[in-house]
């Protein structure tokens, strides 16, 4: 079910978005693009048009993952699975008005990974 979907990874940290990326090509998915800053994910989403979008909270540049998940989904209808450390009550509301696929926890384990992306598969395709 979630082989061959469209992943674009947006995480500052190099050591868990290779970590990531890894996982995410084991399980038959394609990698669009594995991004540190918010100000490169549009061009990148314009040009490869993922299915998802796993993208942590806290990232370089002037935009946070919550900001950027706001104009993905205003600009593109695209929906994000967010992945954080930790999130604060205030950050947790913004990141819900952003209708996201879900979130994973770092550190992240494969089958959380797993069964979140076949949810979010399932979303997509309106099952």
């Amino acid at each position: 079910m979630i082989k061959g979907l469209k992943i674009l990874i947006v995480e500052d940290d190099a050591i868990i978005s290779m970590d990531i990326e890894q996982r995410v090509n084991r399980l038959g998915c394609r990698v669009t693009g594995v991004l540190d800053r918010g100000d490169k994910v549009f061009s990148n989403v314009a040009g490869e048009r993922p299915d998802i979008v796993l993208m942590d909270i806290n990232i370089k540049g002037d935009m946070d993952g919550v900001s950027v998940a706001e104009r993905l989904l205003e600009d593109y209808g695209l929906r994000v699975i967010y992945i954080t450390a930790y999130s604060d009550m205030s950050m947790r509301e913004r990141a819900l008005k952003t209708d996201p696929l879900g979130y994973l926890v770092k550190p992240i384990r494969e089958s959380e990974l797993i069964e979140m992306l076949e949810y979010a598969a399932g979303k997509l395709n309106g099952i």
